[in-house]
C-alpha cells in the first residue's frame, strides 16, 4: 500500500471496533515498515498525522518539534446539512426507531442518533460541494496546482481534500480558519469590493458606485455574477432574503434590464437604496459552500490524524478510496471491498439502500442472509448484530 508522503515524519495512530483511535504516536521510516504493521496488526482504523514532526513518535506533542502542515478540508454529508429521508434515527433511551431526520424521539422526548444511509441524491450534492472547493476556490482563487490538490472518499460520510504545498505548510491555526471562512463566505467585507461614487451613466438619474463586474475575480466577481443572476431570473425571494425592503425589490425588478447592465459595467445604482451588504447577502445565500458548515476544527488542526487511504474504515468495510475522477466515482460501489459470501444477521431497521451494485431493504425486524460487506455495513452502523448462523 502506497504511504502518505514523507511517511517518516509522520505520527500515525490505530484504533479498534467502537474507538477509531485507541493507539497513537506511531511512525514508521517507510512504506516496507508501515505494510509490515498492517499485515501484522490488522487494525480496524488507521489514520496518520496532516502534521509533519522532526520526532513524530515523541511524546508529549510538543516534544514531537512540529515542522509544518498540510492544509485538509472534511466534507461529511450530514455535518454540511445534507439530510434525507434515507437515513435512519434511533433511540437509545426507549429503543423506538424510524426513517428521516428527528432531533428528539417522538415516543420518549430524548435526544436520538442519526445513522446516514447511501442516497444518490445526496451524494451527487455532495460531490458537487467538493468539486466546486477544488476548481473554484483552490486551483481557481488559491491558485495551486492539480499536482497539490488530491481528493480522498473517508470511507464513510463524506470526503478529505488535501492541499500540500509549501504555500500552506507554516500556516498557523488563525490563518486556517481565515481561509474555511473564505471558501464559505463568511469573510466577505462588503466594504473593500467598492470604491467611490461615479456617474452611473447617460440618462440615469442617480448615482452609482464603482465596484466589481461579472469577470472580477474571487468574491467580488463571484458577488456580480450571483447579483446579475438573481435579476435575470426574477428571484424575489432571494432579494428579500438578502435584506431588501418589498418596495425595492419591485424597483429593481420593474427596471432590470437597466440595473443588470450597470452591474455588468461595475457601475452598482444607489447604495441608500439598495445597501450594499445586501449584494453580499446575495452572494452569501447563492454561492456553493456558502452557509455549509465545513469542518472547521479539521482545517485548523496542525495536529490531527486523519483517515490513511486505501485502508478499510472499521466502522463501514468501506475503502477510504482515493479519487481520480470524482465525477464517476460511487463509493458506494467502488469502495466496496468486503466478499459478498452470506452470514446471517439480526436487522432492526434500514431503509432501501444500495451498496456493491445491488439493492437491499427496507428492512425491519428481520433476521436475514445478506453478503459480508452489506452485513458489516449494517452492524457498523448500529441498526443490526450477527446472528449465530451463517451460511458456509
Amino acid at each position: 500500500m502506497e504511504g502518505p508522503p514523507e511517511i517518516e515524519k509522520r505520527e500515525f495512530g490505530v484504533g479498534e471496533y467502537g474507538r477509531k483511535i485507541a493507539r497513537r504516536h506511531l511512525s514508521f521510516e517507510d512504506e516496507r515498515k508501515l505494510n509490515e504493521f498492517l499485515r501484522t496488526e490488522a487494525p480496524f482504523y488507521i489514520s496518520y498525522s496532516v502534521g509533519y514532526f522532526k520526532f513524530p513518535s515523541a511524546t508529549p506533542m510538543e516534544n514531537k518539534v512540529l515542522l509544518g502542515s498540510d492544509l485538509v478540508f472534511e466534507f461529511d454529508a450530514d455535518e454540511v446539512g445534507l439530510l434525507s429521508e434515507r437515513d435512519v434515527w434511533m433511540c437509545d433511551s426507549c429503543g423506538e426507531a424510524g426513517f428521516g431526520y428527528r432531533l428528539k424521539c417522538p415516543k420518549c422526548g430524548s435526544s436520538v442518533r442519526i445513522e446516514i444511509f447511501p442516497d444518490p441524491e445526496r451524494e451527487e450534492k455532495l460531490k458537487e460541494m467538493v468539486d466546486a472547493l477544488v476548481k473554484d476556490f483552490l486551483l481557481g482563487d488559491f491558485g495551486f496546482g492539480r499536482e497539490d490538490v488530491s481528493v480522498n472518499f473517508s470511507g464513510n460520510r463524506g470526503y478529505h481534500i488535501h492541499v500540500r504545498s509549501e504555500a500552506v505548510y507554516e500556516l498557523d491555526k488563525s490563518a486556517r480558519i481565515e481561509l474555511v471562512e473564505y471558501v464559505t463566505g463568511q469573510a466577505i467585507e462588503p466594504q473593500y469590493m467598492f470604491g467611490g461614487v461615479v456617474p452611473c451613466g447617460k440618462d440615469t438619474p442617480f448615482l452609482c458606485v464603482e465596484g466589481p463586474s461579472p469577470s472580477s475575480a474571487g468574491w467580488p466577481g463571484r458577488m456580480a455574477r450571483s447579483v446579475l443572476n438573481a435579476l435575470e431570473r426574477g428571484d424575489r425571494d432571494l432579494l428579500l432574503r438578502a435584506g431588501l425592503k418589498r418596495k425595492d425589490v419591485d424597483a429593481l425588478l420593474a427596471n432590470r434590464e437597466r440595473y443588470t447592465g450597470l452591474i455588468g459595467r461595475g457601475r452598482w445604482p444607489a447604495p441608500k437604496m439598495f445597501p450594499l451588504e445586501v449584494w453580499a447577502n446575495i452572494a452569501r445565500l447563492t454561492a456553493p459552500l456558502s452557509g455549509h458548515a465545513i469542518d472547521t476544527q479539521t482545517s485548523a488542526d496542525i495536529h490531527r490524524l486523519i483517515r490513511l487511504p486505501d485502508t478499510i474504515h472499521g466502522t463501514t468495510g468501506l475503502v477510504a478510496r482515493r479519487v481520480k475522477d470524482l465525477s464517476s466515482f460511487n463509493p458506494y460501489r467502488d469502495a466496496v471491498a468486503l466478499p459478498s459470501k452470506e452470514v446471517t444477521v439480526r436487522v432492526r431497521i434500514a431503509p432501501e439502500f444500495e451498496l456493491g451494485k445491488r439493492t437491499f431493504g427496507p428492512f425491519r425486524d428481520e433476521i436475514l442472509q445478506l453478503p459480508l460487506y452489506v452485513a458489516y455495513y449494517l452492524i457498523g452502523r448500529g441498526v443490526a448484530e450477527w446472528s449465530l448462523d451463517s451460511t458456509e
